[in-house]
């Protein structure tokens, strides 16, 4: 080779050399500088930053962190395409090998996406390469979601707020009056305060806005509450005292693209204005300036404020925290963590309370569809106790993230934030309601021998409130109420009566019922014939006793109370009881048996309110048998006993109709 062009070659590769490092110096010094970005939670900047990194840097496994980390970037900011891509990309670059979470985490992502049985499919890989317990949640999860959004287990009826959404965030929504007529909520739009693009979002800062409702319930455009009250920093998560005359709110202050601790402040509200804000330091920020503090809810009572923090000592990642109002130093108190009952080793979050003490928040560590869900725990007594925790039903709650509830007062009415499949922007508002159940009683009343309809029949409904009403069966035989004619969470007793029949009826109830329900019932009346033998409910003795008979397959007192029923419906009715034995023993024996027999169950219903002046005791022994003797021997040996039975029975008649109730 010419010594010149072996010059040439040399310098040529050394400087080669020197470009490719100097390119991955460069890479490695995007790739730490996106580190550190994403250990700050700038998720919006940090993506960019690994992007560039994964294009400069040559090393394989460097490679493959910048692809996870911006994919990871991408699903915190909800870009589930962009997040599936990066994925991709450091799955070919075998990411998966040194961590398996990423199968975990393309699973959420198809999740949030509504891709259930695709996203269980990936859960599945994570069981087989990780951790099984988790998998196994995720699939049970992602499961019950698909069933819900084809079969919703509630009769929730959710809607976004088309009007108050925009492009950006709107999240933690608040009612600002006592006729809930008002709402604050935080929002990113781009008629926030700030002018800078927050490294976390890639938007405005958050800044609190208002809105308000006419009477024919549309909401007004929103606007911000003011230079008081929103800064160049993030402000969110609002609540106010009970008077509605102070407002707590969050806020992160931003210094020179670093987030500071957030803390709660609060601001005096003057008519429609507020006045200047001040933080509410819950802990010494001498002495700790990274504590996170924020999302407060005031109890109905004003005693005790509820916030969010990662305060040492909780449960999880964030917990739920209170402190107690103290009226003699005007103050509040040293904060108090909730509870394993409430918080978990997850996130608990944007805690609110109901009218009636019931706490409402966020969680991802209770269950539920996946992403963070709505909690609820009902108050009981005690100081800050609760009763176990409850996840809200679909659709209030999805696979992707709902947080920030408050109802209207105590109405099944209110404002969420989610940010489920369809809406306008990153997190939307959503208003929910809970429609009243209908309930409907159809009866049909039927002659019990000709099984014809008896028209003209009355039936009266008498209700758990007193409401008493009565109704009249068209030729059909049947009545129909619906149209709010039977009442959500009361119950009915019902007495169905003809001229010339026994009456009957029978009880129902809406009491407790989740779903629309119609009582369909069908009646049939007995004609009053005098002197015939009715039948009625088994009543047993044992062996040569006169004691009613309990056991596991006769209960004589409930069949007795049968007749307790009948004669209380039917008040003019007098009855003969008769009481009759089979043919062996004597007769004499059997006369007094059945008499006896006949005599205890007048006693029973005398003592369970029929007048004794209604009932006649009457034993026949053996003198009126169904099935004769000669008819028994002529059975089959195992077919005898049970013939006897038939003829050991009691019965009633009626003797009269015209018996008139005495009044005291």
């Amino acid at each position: 080779m010419h010594k010149n062009l072996q010059a040439i070659l040399t310098r040529t590769a050394v400087s080669f050399l020197l470009v490719l490092g100097a390119s991955s110096a460069f890479a490695q010094e995007l790739q730490e500088e996106a580190d550190n970005l994403f250990d700050r939670r700038a998720y919006f900047e940090a993506s960019s930053d690994y992007v560039a990194a994964y294009a400069k840097e040559k090393n394989l496994d460097s490679r493959a962190h910048c692809a996870f980390r911006a994919g990871e970037c991408f699903r915190l900011l909800h870009d589930h395409d962009m997040a599936l891509e990066w994925y991709d990309k450091a799955l070919g670059l075998r990411y998966a090998n040194t961590n398996p979470e990423i199968y975990l985490l393309y699973g959420d992502v198809l999740r949030d996406q509504e891709n259930f049985f695709d996203a269980m499919e990936w859960y599945e890989k994570y069981g087989e390469a990780d951790d099984r317990s988790t998998a196994d949640d995720r699939i049970e999860a992602a499961d019950i979601a698909a069933l819900s959004v084809d079969e919703p287990p509630s009769r929730y009826i959710v809607e976004p707020m088309y009007t108050l959404n925009s492009p950006s965030y709107d999240f933690a929504p608040m009612y600002s009056s006592k006729k809930n007529n008002t709402l604050v909520f935080a929002s990113s739009r781009e008629s926030s305060a700030g002018t800078e693009e927050d490294p976390i979002t890639g938007q405005s800062y958050m800044d609190l806005f208002t809105t308000s409702q006419d009477k024919k319930g549309r909401w007004s455009e929103p606007e911000p509450l003011g230079n008081t009250i929103c800064t160049e920093s993030n402000e969110g998560a609002v609540a106010f005292d009970k008077k509605f005359k102070t407002m707590y709110f969050t806020r992160c202050v931003d210094e020179g693209g670093s987030n500071l601790a957030c803390d709660i402040y609060f601001a005096p509200v003057v008519g429609n204005s507020h006045g200047a804000s001040q933080p509410l330091y819950l802990v010494n920020r001498d002495d700790d300036d990274s504590t996170q503090i924020g999302h407060p809810a005031i109890s109905p009572d004003g005693a005790f404020l509820v916030f969010t923090s990662d305060l040492a000592g909780g449960h999880g990642g964030k917990d739920l925290w209170f402190s107690k109002y103290d009226k003699g130093s005007d103050a509040w108190g040293a904060p108090m963590n909730l509870g394993g009952d409430i918080n978990t080793p997850g996130d608990e979050e944007f805690p609110t309370f109901r009218k009636d003490g019931s706490l409402y928040f966020a969680s991802n560590g209770h269950g539920g569809l996946g992403g963070y869900d709505i909690c609820s725990a009902q108050v009981r007594e005690g100081e800050m106790a609760y009763a176990e925790v409850e996840v809200l039903p679909y659709p209030i709650n999805t696979a992707n993230d709902d947080f920030g509830i408050v109802f209207n007062g105590l109405a099944n009415s209110g404002v969420f934030t989610s940010n489920r499949k369809g809406g306008k922007g990153q997190d939307d508002l959503y208003s929910f309601r809970l429609p009243p159940m209908e309930f409907c009683y159809r009866a049909y009343v039927y002659d019990y021998d000709t099984g014809m309809p008896v028209s003209g029949a009355s039936v009266t409904l008498e209700s758990s409130e007193g409401e008493i009403n009565t109704y009249t069966t068209d030729s059909d035989g049947a009545i129909g109420l619906c149209e709010g004619e039977i009442g959500e969470g009361i119950s009915y007793d019902v007495d169905v009566k003809n001229e010339g029949f026994i009456g009957t009826g029978d009880r129902f109830s809406s009491i407790g019922l989740t779903e629309s329900t119609t009582f369909a019932r069908e009646y049939f009346l007995k004609e009053i014939i005098l002197e015939k033998e009715y039948d009625m409910p088994l009543v047993l003795y044992p062996l040569a006793s006169a004691d009613l008979l309990i056991n596991e397959e006769v209960n004589s007192a409930d069949s007795l109370n049968y007749l307790v029923d009948l004669l209380t419906r039917n008040e003019n009715l007098v009855i003969q009881l008769e009481a009759h034995t089979d043919s062996r023993g004597t007769a004499a024996s059997n006369l007094k048996l059945s008499q006896r027999r006949a005599e205890t169950c007048v006693d029973f219903l005398v003592k369970n309110g029929i007048s004794s002046e209604r009932v006649v005791a009457v034993g026949h022994g053996e003198d009126i048998l169904k099935i004769s003797d000669a008819q028994i021997a002529a059975l089959p040996k195992e077919e005898r006993e049970a013939a006897h039975g038939e003829n050991r029975r009691t019965v009633f008649k009626i003797i009269r109709f015209d018996y008139v109730p005495t009044t005291e």
